[in-house]
């Protein structure tokens, strides 16, 4: 399964997980004898039922950065903690544009889909001529829903994005995180009113604004992955000292894990595995190193190598894109490379 695949998938299974418990939530709710906490004796009425569902939904859909918090690895081992949720950089500056712009989408259809079987088997199925009472008499408040969730997922996210790129000002990434808290709580508001909003003129809001949270989106991930391109310029202009090639195109710090040459007679490419990534460098004119292409992580399958005539290529395989070759290696040379480099690309562990 290719990334872009396993992420989507990623995506989908957060999205169904989590309009299964609000329909899990609904349904206590339905019932009429939910009391707000256990030593209440305060009753949630069931005509409450779907404005408390809806707003769930605006809460979950605002902040479902939180759902994709994990490690940054593609980042490396030496990644330094900041401002940012953790795994929103790998997000917004790694994996494929697709893979972010699909979350909106699929929070909405799911949690519309849910709120069908909501209003099928609500107590009180609310007021003709709403988004909640229409709900199964109308396509049209499905959309409106969807619309929503939709807007309220990409708005969510892009102040994430423009989180990851002021991750390194710890203070104010850390002001839009707690911001992007509270603003989930007032989407939540929100959507409890949509419930009892008039269908018709919350389509004309939410559609709209569906499409301006995808325009916003698409601006914050430019900022985070432009953020990414700057911090990576600025820490090679911080490099103590001459650094000899390769090295000298690596980022201060950067430690290098496996490292491979050729005989080139124009002088020597590199294959280079970093904990951050792998780079493919060669020689200028002026004697530094200039990178020829670079690889994430996640991103390598494995290694192979071909012998001709004495000499031997290093085939690195890559995930959805071109494969790294380096030709005129030492067969010996080139063999370890890719039997050390398979094994890390499949289970995370550099052998000996």
């Amino acid at each position: 399964m290719s990334e872009r695949r396993r992420a989507i998938s990623r995506t989908l299974i957060g999205a169904v997980t989590l309009s299964g418990l609000s329909t899990v939530l609904f349904f206590i709710w339905n019932t009429g004898l939910a009391r707000t906490s256990a030593t209440s004796d305060v009753i949630v009425d069931a005509e409450a039922a779907g404005p408390l569902s809806f707003a769930f939904i605006g809460l979950m859909t605002f902040v479902a950065i939180i759902f994709f918090t994990g490690t940054d690895h593609d980042e490396g081992q030496q990644a330094k903690p900041t401002g940012a949720p953790p795994g929103s950089l790998r997000l917004f500056t790694r994996d494929p544009l697709i893979v972010v712009t699909s979350i909106g989408p699929l929070f909405g259809l799911c949690f519309s889909l849910a709120a069908l079987l909501w209003h099928t088997f609500a107590s009180v199925p609310g007021a003709p001529g709403t988004v909640w009472g229409d709900f199964t008499n109308s396509p049209l408040p499905f959309v409106v829903l969807c619309a929503a969730a939709i807007a309220s997922t990409n708005f969510g996210l892009a102040m994430a994005g423009v989180t990851v790129a002021a991750r390194n000002r710890t203070g104010p990434a850390l002001w839009l995180v707690a911001g992007n808290v509270i603003l989930g709580i007032g989407a939540g508001a929100l959507f409890a009113w949509l419930s009892f909003a008039n269908t018709v003129i919350s389509a004309a809001i939410t559609i709209p604004l569906a499409a301006v949270s995808a325009a916003a989106l698409l601006g914050a991930r430019r900022m985070a992955v432009s953020s990414a391109g700057e911090e990576k310029l600025s820490a090679r202009a911080r490099r103590r000292g001459p650094t000899p090639p390769p090295y000298d195109a690596l980022d201060r710090d950067e430690s290098v894990w496996l490292k491979i040459g050729n005989s080139s007679p124009r002088g020597a490419e590199f294959l280079l595995v970093t904990p951050s990534r792998l780079v493919h460098t060669r020689p200028t004119a002026s004697g530094s190193t200039e990178i020829i292409d670079e690889a994430a992580p996640n991103q390598v399958v494995g290694a192979s190598t071909r012998v001709d005539r004495g000499h031997a290529t290093a085939v690195v395989q890559l995930r959805a894109r071109p494969a790294f070759r380096l030709h005129g290696t030492d067969p010996g040379e080139a063999a370890e490379f890719a039997r050390r480099l398979t094994v890390l690309a499949r289970s995370g562990i550099l052998p000996d």
